[in-house]
């Protein structure tokens, strides 16, 4: 009788342990392919974060350049102001600065 109470708790431990592992497993294979670890995501923000740093060091390499003239009305006076446009055009991001 002690030996058939012995195997029953041993068999049940045993589910137990397989309950607890398959669980396991669904939660981190959850975590993996969960959208914190996205790619794309993670290379939009290493290119904005590259971009940010060339405006603040004024290297505008990566960017076309192109002047535009900009009419203004201050006081019921035209005035007349050249502005140089950078653009960064990316099939994820579009980006431009009026200097």
């Amino acid at each position: 009788m002690k030996k058939q109470k012995n195997l029953l708790k041993n068999s049940f431990s045993l589910f137990e342990v397989i309950l607890s592992v398959s669980i396991l497993s669904i939660l981190i294979s959850g975590f993996v392919f969960s959208t914190y670890y996205d790619t794309n995501k993670e290379k939009l923000f290493m290119l904005l974060n590259t971009l940010e740093n060339d405006f603040n060091t004024k290297d505008y390499s990566k960017m076309t350049k192109t002047t535009h003239n900009l009419q203004m009305l201050i006081d019921n006076k035209v005035k007349y102001v050249n502005v140089k446009r950078y653009t960064f055009k990316n099939k994820d991001i579009e980006l431009f600065k009026y200097e």
